[in-house]
């Protein structure tokens, strides 16, 4: 979606047009989003078409800036359509919409444009937490920070790592890697680089940039006869962020201008960090000489968070709509019910959230369990409850023993215990009795189903957070195996 090349700062190739020759195109634009306006519901609209404003008229293309990622992915999402429909119908230029982040605005126009949030008494329109980071004066995303992201088990060495980078203290490797599953929030750890170092305001040149926005500019360019523009751009920086590697997987050419800018950003003393779904020696569809370069690197995984850390990150999302809608509050019990019903990190807890906020009309209604419901079955489909086979192989599978083992009568502890465990689950996620669990497990009577509850129950009452920790770990593993049976 970038406006010249996709990257943040670049000087944009064709120089927007005058602010005086644009009244009739931001006149166009506010007739737009009144049309638009009067479509919608009040609620659904006022929050999001307020908080975008016009900037300007760049390579043909009429500019609109969100001031955060929320704002950008929800007009994106929502609004996108219909703006470029009531537009489309009163430009007779019939020039395209994009919208973008402010902070990726080419410098040289938002320096020629202003504050387009500044209102007619000079005072900012838009409102930060002075407890944070002034990254709006810095033209930056500040939805994406180290305030606004939740450290933990899962992610603590990547996040420490690009604290230091953004600190500009010494770093040995020139090349970062930071690798794990796709919604981990990778991408939020290099806005946080950027944003922490922008706000430092040394003399490094830095730049963020997407592996697909570098692929689509570069093919765009290259069968134009000239990738100059690109090359140099990315390869001026002290510090350049790759985001999403594996788009140039497969792409011959991609990657050998990208191993070029890497050799040449690295071989002048800058670091390039880059993003990728897959450790550096499981990397498929690159050169031989960027995999070279990469297994070279200095790689720290992000992990998968566990469950309090999901809670955290959920509490902290929570935080930030609530900024904008004061009422939007969930009690520790919805909270737990995300947690325990959608699988996945820290993008689809997110997803539940928006989709929640939307919910409530943005704030005309406070949340509920029902509306809470609604949409849980809405993202996660309807729950499918597991079998009691389903339980017992997952257990067999967890703690390694045979289908002998568990139906057993053995008192051996690495035995005993995973059939209590497998016993209680089968009881807390089934509708099934306690004889019937007995007759599954191979026993003459329910007592030693009804002792393995107990057991279980009475250390989870007493808090005891191993034995929390582990039921948790295996309920998971249980809902992995449905995901699992339901993909197949």
């Amino acid at each position: 979606m970038g406006l010249t090349y996709g990257v943040e700062g670049q000087k944009a190739t064709t120089e927007a047009k005058a602010t005086d020759n644009q009244f009739g195109a931001k006149t166009l634009w506010s007739q737009s989003v009144s049309a638009v306006e009067a479509e919608a519901k009040p609620d659904n609209s006022q929050q999001w078409l307020t908080a975008i404003r016009f900037v300007a008229e760049i390579n043909n293309s009429i500019v609109i800036a969100a001031p955060d990622q929320l704002t950008l992915d929800r007009v994106s999402t929502d609004f996108s359509r219909p703006l470029q429909q009531a537009w489309q119908k009163l430009d007779p230029k019939k020039r395209r919409l994009k919208f973008e982040l402010w902070s990726r605005v080419p410098s040289d126009v938002r320096d020629m444009v202003g504050d387009p949030w500044l209102s007619e008494s000079g005072q900012s329109t838009v409102e930060l937490d002075d407890s944070e980071p002034d990254y709006a004066a810095l033209n930056l995303d500040h939805s994406m920070t180290f305030a606004t992201l939740v450290a933990g088990p899962s992610n603590a060495r990547a996040v420490g790592l690009g604290k230091r980078v953004a600190s500009g203290a010494p770093i040995p490797a020139g090349v970062i890697v930071i690798y794990g599953q796709p919604g981990t929030g990778k991408t939020h750890i290099l806005k946080a680089i950027e944003a922490e170092a922008a706000l430092r305001n040394d003399s490094r040149r830095l730049a963020y940039i997407s592996a697909e926005e570098f692929m689509t500019r570069f093919v765009s360019d290259s069968r134009a006869g000239d990738t100059s523009a690109l090359q140099a751009y990315v390869k001026k920086n002290d510090l350049l962020m790759i985001d999403d590697l594996h788009w140039i997987a497969g792409k011959a050419k991609t990657d050998k201008a990208f191993f070029g800018a890497l050799r040449a950003v690295t071989s002048m003393g800058g670091h390039v960090i880059i993003t990728a779904d897959a450790a550096p020696g499981d990397m498929v569809g690159l050169s031989k000489e960027l995999v070279g370069e990469i297994k070279g690197a200095a790689s720290v995984e992000v992990a998968m968070p566990d469950n309090e850390m999901r809670k955290a990150i959920i509490r902290r999302h929570v935080d930030l709509i609530a900024k904008d809608t004061p009422n939007f509050i969930l009690t520790e019990a919805m909270i737990e019910r995300i947690v325990a019903t959608v699988r996945g990190a820290g993008r689809e807890l997110c997803g539940v959230l928006w989709s929640l906020q939307l919910e409530t009309g943005y704030g005309e209604l406070a949340p509920t369990p029902d509306m809470l419901e609604t949409v849980i079955r809405r993202i996660a489909g309807e729950p499918r409850t597991p079998s009691l086979d389903d339980i017992k192989r997952t257990c067999m599978d967890l703690y390694r023993i045979s289908k002998s083992d568990i139906e057993s009568a053995s008192k051996v502890r690495t035995i005993c215990h995973p059939r209590q465990v497998a016993m209680y689950l089968s009881r807390v996620m089934t509708d099934k009795s306690f004889p019937q669990i007995a007759t599954a497990y191979k026993k003459k009577d329910h007592t030693t189903v009804l002792h393995a509850y107990r057991k279980i129950k009475k250390a989870l009452d007493k808090g005891d957070r191993d034995m929390s920790e582990e039921i948790e770990r295996v309920k998971n593993a249980v809902f992995d195996r449905l995901a699992g049976h339901d993909q197949a």
